[in-house]
C-alpha cells in the first residue's frame, strides 16, 4: 500500500496533490525518467530535475551550517543573573 495513496493497485504510481508521478522501473537505464502529470498533462522532469538537485544542495548546505552554529551555541558558557 502506497502510504501517499493509500492506493494498493500500484504501488509505484504517487499521488502528489495535483499531481500524479509514475515511477520509472527499478531496474531502467539511469537516463528514463519518471512521469509527472496535472491534470492529464505532462510536466517535463528534464528540466525540474537540475533545479531540485540545486534546491537539496543548497538546502544540504544550510542544514550543516545550522548544525555548525547550533553546536557553538551549546558550547557557550552559561552566566547566571547574579554575575
Amino acid at each position: 500500500m502506497s502510504k501517499v495513496t493509500g492506493c494498493t493497485a500500484a504501488p509505484n504510481v504517487l499521488s502528489l496533490g495535483s499531481y500524479t508521478y509514475i515511477q520509472a522501473p527499478v531496474h531502467s537505464a539511469a537516463t528514463v525518467n519518471g512521469t509527472l502529470t496535472r491534470g492529464g498533462r505532462p510536466v517535463t522532469l528534464r528540466e525540474t530535475e537540475p533545479i531540485l538537485r540545486d534546491f537539496l544542495d543548497v538546502l544540504g548546505e544550510l542544514q550543516d551550517d545550522f548544525t555548525r552554529r547550533w553546536g557553538a551555541i551549546k558550547e557557550w558558557p552559561v552566566l547566571s543573573r547574579a554575575e
